[in-house]
């Protein structure tokens, strides 16, 4: 990393005041020179694995260079030519050696970056910075050792790029800003579906959780519900897509609330537009979300009996494109950390039960059409709208299906059914309604609504519920208050779905992509375009980069979602229905976008290929557009967006909500709304969360983390150049790399840097004043000049020099006396130099100074006479005017006046001829009045006479009527009668015939009975039959084995007892040895000459005699203090190591010897078992019994129940403890105990175990009995061995193998060192005694 950053500062210095050769190659403007030979990267040919080549150049002619292929690929060798613009510079690294910040590259552009990332993918090290953003390659694989608690604890407190990069490091830094500056912070996951979106965002949260502790039992209880909260989101609001196995449908923001020490007090979280189409429809290979596996799969048989599903089988909701295969190994465990997780948020049992209970109902909800083609797919609209519009088409429901999703939610089957085939139409001017039956698009809009409704209703209420229990657990103190007003800062995550381009888009993708359109704006704005700007603030020189807009794109998005709007409210209203078509909104859209120059080059028409245009697939040109994203073209299918746009549901849907009998169902109902909101707009609501959310965003500290996926299968160690470097190319990586690495990525205030770094310098550093101390502070610790830069406010650094400071404050390195004095004669020399440049451009300007000074005066004085003549002008034109207006009122006075003396007798004139005509109009309303009471009269009596004639014939009509019913009710009281007389014979017919079916079946039962029992018995016979054979043969091969095991046993035991009388011999050898050594060291003479004078060292035998260890104990006694035996009664040191270390050889070779023993008693068990085991299993089922353990009676038992003699003659042995063989050792005399067995046999002991417990003669009673009898056998068997395994280890429990090897040395050790010890005290009184 050294040799790579000293590359990076030489070629930067060589190239001061320069264009990065990268940034130009990548923008294509212009071509950069290359000399023969230098590495370069060329564009990889299509349908190659890679993005590009490594290459040398040969030659450059024009704008055409030839470069000679290298790597390890196929075309190595080969010479091509390719355009200067293509070409990147390269550098040759060492083998694996990478970067852990793409700007300290020696090249800024794509093809490294590409190199750089894919050489760590390969290592494992899937996370780079740039810069301060990371950028994480999902690895689609566990990394041990990533994520645990020792890992978090490394990053605690660690500066960004102090330890390789992580998103612990970031959500340290997120944490550690909150808590110094008092700021909120929000952390930014962004990337493609399948990228590790949401996998990073709960490591972000694990560590944020962490960071905080668990100082209180109030926070530790926040934090596990912080935690828990996350698998409840992923059940309900990820599903199974073609790119990713858990893909988020909806986005979320997770805020963490901290007080002022940091300690986390609060949560909360915000959803953003659920796709809820997909819980009604998904596409080949994709589930719906994991919720409804996961009930499935993770309840048990009752509970699904509960709810009448059937495990396994196969819903249109839930696999209505088929089964996907690969996720059922972990639905059951996710549903039982579902359980666990809601639990832990404030959900108890019950309401558990009822949150699965609606989506069991919704499940068999969705199989409410009979038929395959009711539930229609969103292709085939079209085509049943017209057949609809005919009326050849007719709804038909399957009534199981509807009771048992009816009984589950709490609704009436029958208006449930009602509520979906009709609807009510209120008919203009009445109160009533008339229902009509709906079309099987109708019918599906309302099943399909229905049933989205309720699961987005249960998403919401859980989000709900899970901040509600947040809330809970706040301090008393915060009790009440409202966090997001400055109470408490937090911890914004960000996860949101990444850009979408599916082979069919609809209206869910168009606002998905609208997110990530403006969530790419705010980046290029506030980061990119912020970071230019702050460097032209500065004064720093700096050429501004081109950067993407998303304004285009967020216009035609916005024009787009406004008129669906006017669409979908029209539809909903019932305006004009013939118009409000999903192909009328594709047209008005793509009619307006023509008219903006704005969106006519990023908003189009559809253009259908040839082929598809044949083959009648895809959308039509009428039913979508496309449009140009950042991350490229994407065509959506408008079909079916005005109703996918309405959030309201349909009011017969929502007053079976309201009205269901079931408490949880009802709660979920809007009853505030009714039936006056007909429409509510899905994407004006998402607009406003969206600018809400980036409005919360800009109140924050901003930290990002790009997520890419490195292929498309999902699968470790593939690595597609192509697919991630489009991914580089679309989150504008490459632009911010460029600006970081050109720029200054550290920088601080003058303020920050002399208070931090002020004991680097002397303290007469300090007179220098602000930016002389930084400049000082820099040439002191040789900061090359290009890595630094002075603006107006802040000091510019490179990337890695603000960690290199920090550094050398920590470790209090200061800089050489003669450097320090070297810069402080430069800051003099300095100071005068640009005092006298000061002085000289003093002298210099101030003739020209008094020149430009004495003009500006003339002009002024010009300028002022000007001003005065035209004010006079002014006044003149005043007075002119004014008199002209003068005159021009008088005559219009004049005027007035003779007009008002005319008018005068002009009004005098009009009241006489009005008061005329007003007498004339009342002489003509009295006649009229009087016209109109006769005719009143005339038309009354007229009305009378016909009244009197039509009530004479209505009474005649109404006396014909009478008599014709009185005839018809007779002959319907005839019709009836014999009607009933008929069906009174049918009735007693059909009896008849009732009664011969259920005779006949009787009988037909009574014989297929019989015919079973037969056959039953048959097959008990021939089992039985069988089973008594293979007894037969298993009993003969058993005893056989006993047999020989008995032998095995008896020879084993005799060895057993040989090895303890040879233990036993070898004890007296030794004892003997203990007292003829303890005789020679008593006798008064040390040594035993020969006739020659020397001590006699051989036995006559010619082994060496015992004289020399009696030698060595004399010596021993020696060196003991003079006077004889010490008064304490110790034994001296030399006998009591001599003593030790005979002890010692003794004590190896006995466990050498009771190792053996216990491994051969260990085989003894093993067999034992196995022999059990099988008698247990060859015991038959019927006559299993389990005898009692006092109940040891039996034919062949004595007194006490227990067998008389044990087998292999193993009724009396020797209870030889090991502290008792370790006393016998040192001399004390062996005590023998002899254990008799509690428990005997008769004269049918000497028969083995198997034989007994397989003897199947005599009837039940004798088998049970034998049965019994094998009981009791077995408990001597583990009887014995408990004595033998208690001869072995000692009798004491504590003294069993579990103890170990080391410790049964070690305890008998200590015994024999203490019965050497008192041994040896005895033999030196004795010794004492002779002297």
């Amino acid at each position: 990393q050294f040799r790579l950053q000293d590359a990076v500062d030489w070629r930067f210095d060589a190239r001061v005041g320069a264009q990065d050769t990268s940034s130009s190659a990548m923008s294509g403007i212009g071509v950069q020179a290359f000399a023969g030979g230098e590495p370069v990267w060329i564009p990889a040919p299509e349908g190659k694995d890679v993005a590009f080549l490594a290459a040398s150049v040969v030659a450059q002619d024009g704008d055409g260079i030839t470069v000679n292929l290298e790597g390890n690929s196929a075309d190595r060798g080969q010479t091509v030519r390719v355009s200067g613009s293509d070409i990147r510079p390269r550098f040759n690294r060492e083998a694996g050696v990478t970067s852990q910040d793409n700007t300290a590259l020696v090249h800024m552009n794509d093809a490294s970056i590409l190199e750089n990332l894919l050489e760590r993918h390969q290592q494992n090290e899937i996370y780079t910075y740039t810069a301060s953003v990371l950028l994480a390659v999902n690895p689609y694989k566990e990394i041990a050792g990533l994520y645990d608690e020792s890992t978090m604890m490394r990053y605690r407190g660690k500066h960004i790029g102090a330890l390789p990069p992580h998103p612990f490091a970031i959500a340290d830094a997120c944490y550690r800003a909150l808590v110094r500056e008092r700021k909120n912070q929000a952390l930014l996951i962004s990337g493609e579906s399948g990228a590790g979106k949401t996998e990073t965002a709960k490591i972000v949260m694990q560590y944020l959780a962490y960071a905080s502790g668990t100082a209180s039992e109030l926070a530790g209880r926040i934090q596990k519900r912080v935690l828990k909260a996350q698998p409840i989101l992923e059940s309900f609001g990820n599903a199974v897509t073609l790119r990713n196995s858990n893909s988020s449908r909806f986005g979320k923001y997770n805020r963490v609330f901290f007080d002022e020490s940091g300690t986390l007090v609060d949560a909360g979280i915000t959803t953003y537009l659920l796709e809820s189409s997909r819980v009604v429809a998904h596409g080949d290979r994709e589930r719906t979300y994991h919720v409804f596996y996961e009930m499935m799969a993770g309840l048990d048989e009752s509970q699904l009996s509960e709810f009448e599903l059937v495990r396994g089988q196969s819903y249109r909701l839930t696999h209505n494109n088929g089964e996907f295969v690969g996720c059922q190994d972990h639905d059951a465990r996710n549903f039982q950390r579902l359980c666990d997780s809601l639990q832990t948020v404030g959900f108890d049992d019950g309401q558990v039960k009822d949150v699965l209970q609606v989506l069991a109902g919704l499940v068999h909800l969705g199989d409410a059409p009979r038929e395959e083609g009711d539930a229609l797919k969103p292709s085939e609209e079209e085509s049943a709208a017209e057949e609809d519009s005919a009326g050849r088409r007719t709804v038909e429901v399957n009534e199981e299906s509807i009771a048992r999703a009816a009984r589950l939610l709490g609704m009436d089957p029958d208006e449930l059914t009602a509520a979906l085939k009709r609807k009510k139409i209120k008919i203009p001017g009445r109160s009533s309604f008339h229902e009509v039956p709906r079309t099987p698009a109708q019918f599906r809009q309302a099943l399909e609504g229905l049933i989205k409704s309720l699961y987005k209703r249960i998403f919401e209420l859980t989000v709900k519920r899970i901040n509600n229990s947040f809330s809970e657990l706040r301090p008393l103190g915060l009790q009440g208050q409202s966090l997001e007003e400055g109470a408490c800062q937090h911890v914004g995550i960000l996860d949101i779905y990444g850009f979408e381009r599916l082979q069919r888009n609809s209206f869910e993708q168009l606002c998905i992509n609208l997110a990530n359109e403006r969530l790419q704006q705010y980046f290029v704005e506030n980061v990119l375009c912020a970071e230019q700007g702050l460097y032209r603030r500065e004064g720093l020189a700096w050429t501004d980069l081109e950067m993407p807009d998303s304004e285009p794109v967020v216009s035609a998005v916005a024009g787009t979602l406004r008129v669906l709007d006017d669409f979908s409210s029209q539809l909903a209203k019932g305006v004009n229905p013939k118009e409000t078509t999903d192909e009328k909104f594709c047209l008005k859209v793509l009619d307006e976008a023509s008219k903006d120059a704005g969106r006519r080059d990023v908003q189009k028409r559809l253009q259908v290929p040839a082929s598809r245009r044949r083959s009648c697939t895809g959308p039509a040109l009428d039913s979508g557009f496309s449009i140009r994203h950042y991350a490229g073209i994407v065509e959506y299918n408008t079909t079916g967006w005005l109703d996918k746009n309405n959030d309201r549901l349909l009011p017969e849907c929502e007053e079976l909500i309201c009205d269901s009998s079931n408490a949880f169902v009802q709660s979920l109902g809007e009853q505030d709304l009714g039936q006056k909101v007909l429409f509510r707009s899905i994407g004006k609501e998402y607009q406003q969360d969206l600018s809400a959310l980036l409005q919360t965003l800009s109140t924050s500290n901003l930290h990002y983390i790009r997520c890419f996926k490195p292929n498309a299968e999902q699968k470790p160690i593939i690595f597609n150049q192509q697919l991630v470097l489009d991914q580089i190319i679309q989150c504008g990586t490459i632009e911010l790399v460029r600006i970081m690495h050109d720029g200054y990525p550290n920088r601080c205030l003058f303020a920050d840097v002399c208070t931090r770094f002020r004991k680097l310098l002397p303290e007469n550093f300090q007179r220098y004043g602000t930016r002389t101390f930084i400049e000082a502070l820099m040439l002191a610790y040789d900061v090359p000049p290009e890595d630094w830069a002075l603006g107006m406010s802040r000091l510019f650094m490179k990337a890695g020099r603000l960690k290199m400071l920090e550094d050398l404050r920590t470790e209090g390195t200061l800089p050489s006396a003669e450097v320090l004095s070297a810069i402080a004669s430069r800051i003099i020399r300095g100071r005068w130099k640009r005092s006298l440049h000061a002085i000289r451009l003093c002298l210099w300007g101030l003739p020209r100074a008094r020149a430009r000074i004495a003009a500006r005066k003339l002009a002024a004085r010009r300028r002022l006479v000007g001003c005065f003549r035209a004010v006079m002008g002014s006044l003149a034109i005043w007075r002119a005017i004014r008199e002209q207006r003068r005159e021009r009122l008088a005559i219009a006075l004049f005027r007035g006046q003779r007009v008002m003396m005319l008018a005068k007798s002009w009004a005098a004139k009009g009241r006489e001829r009005a008061i005329e005509a007003e007498r004339q109009r009342e002489a003509r309303r009295l006649e009229l009045e009087a016209e109109r009471e006769r005719l009143e009269a005339e038309e009354q009596a007229r009305a009378l006479a016909e009244a009197e004639d039509l009530r004479l014939r209505l009474e005649a009509e109404h006396k014909a009527e009478m008599h014709r019913l009185e005839l018809e009710r007779e002959a319907e009281k005839l019709r009836l009668e014999e009607e009933r007389r008929q069906q009174e014979a049918e009735a007693k017919q059909r009896e008849e015939e009732r009664q011969r079916q259920i005779e006949e079946e009787a009988k037909q039962r009574e014989e297929e009975a019989k015919q079973r029992e037969e056959e039953r018995q048959r097959q008990i016979e021939e089992e039985t039959k069988q089973r008594e054979e293979e007894r037969h043969r298993q009993q003969e091969a058993d005893a056989k084995q006993r047999d020989e095991e008995r032998q095995q046993m008896e020879t084993q035991r005799a060895q057993l007892e040989e090895e303890r009388r040879r233990v036993e011999e070898e004890r007296k050898v030794v004892e003997a040895e203990r007292l003829a050594q303890v005789m020679k060291v008593a006798s008064p003479q040390r040594q035993i000459s020969r006739s020659d004078g020397q001590p006699s060292d051989l036995r006559s035998d010619g082994q060496p005699s015992d004289s020399i260890e009696v030698g060595q104990m004399t010596a021993a006694m020696d060196a003991a203090p003079a006077g004889g035996v010490d008064p304490s009664g110790a034994v001296p040191h030399g006998v009591e190591a001599f003593l030790k270390e005979r002890l010692a050889l003794i004590e190896e070779h006995w466990m050498v010897k009771q190792a053996e023993i216990t491994k051969q008693m260990q085989e003894l068990i093993l067999k034992n078992e196995q022999l059990e085991r099988r008698i247990d299993e060859q015991q038959p089922v019927g006559d299993l019994i389990t005898p009692r353990l006092t109940d040891r009676s039996g034919p062949d038992s004595g007194q006490d129940g227990a067998p008389a003699t044990p087998p292999f003659g193993y009724a009396q042995r020797p209870a030889l403890s090991r502290r008792t063989s370790a006393a016998s050792l040192l001399g004390g005399c062996p005590s023998a105990r002899r254990r008799l067995s509690t428990a005997g046999m008769g004269s049918s002991g000497l028969r083995s175990v198997a034989s007994q417990a397989l003897r199947t003669e005599g009837d039940g009673r004798e088998r049970r009995a034998s049965y019994a009898h094998v009981n009791a056998e077995r408990m001597w068997w583990q009887e014995q061995r408990q004595f033998l395994l208690d001869d072995l280890h000692g009798s004491s429990p504590a003294r069993t193998p579990a103890g170990g090897p080391a410790h049964r040395r070690q305890s008998m050790g200590s015994s024999m060192q203490k019965a050497a010890v008192g041994a040896g005290r005895d033999l030196s009184r004795q010794f004492a005694g002779a002297e």
